[in-house]
């Protein structure tokens, strides 16, 4: 999968688990975009045609209901739920596996949002 990470997810670690189960990953740092607004982060995936992938919940989910509105498209959005505990959320193994998982099921991303965390897998 070709992915985008959000700032909130730009992690050196979580960008190598990635790239260990092939999947293409860039960083805000790379895109020369780290701190700009949420629109920002999501025009630049779509134009690059990269999966946004950010734990930034709310957020997008109101982006992406101004885009749907506004007919603009994008290649998907998944979305990491945290509760701040670390016994429930995701470490980045997990997201990697999730990434995959979602990446090998098929499931049509373009103009989704979808919930990561339903993917999980809790022995990761």
């Amino acid at each position: 999968m070709r992915l985008y990470l959000d700032d909130d997810l730009d992690s050196n670690a979580l960008i190598a688990l990635l790239r260990r189960a092939d999947h293409e990953v860039v960083s805000p740092r790379a895109a020369g975009i780290r701190g700009a607004a949420d629109e920002q982060h999501l025009r630049y995936a779509a134009s690059e045609s990269l999966v946004l992938l950010t734990a930034n919940a709310q957020d997008f989910i109101s982006l992406h209901n101004v885009w749907r509105r506004q007919g603009r498209e994008h290649q998907g959005i998944l979305i990491v739920y945290r509760e701040n505990n670390p016994a429930r959320d995701m470490c980045f193994q997990q997201i990697a596996l999730a990434v995959t998982e979602v990446d090998q099921s098929g499931l049509p991303l373009m103009n989704t949002l979808n919930n990561l965390n339903f993917w999980r897998r809790h022995n990761g």
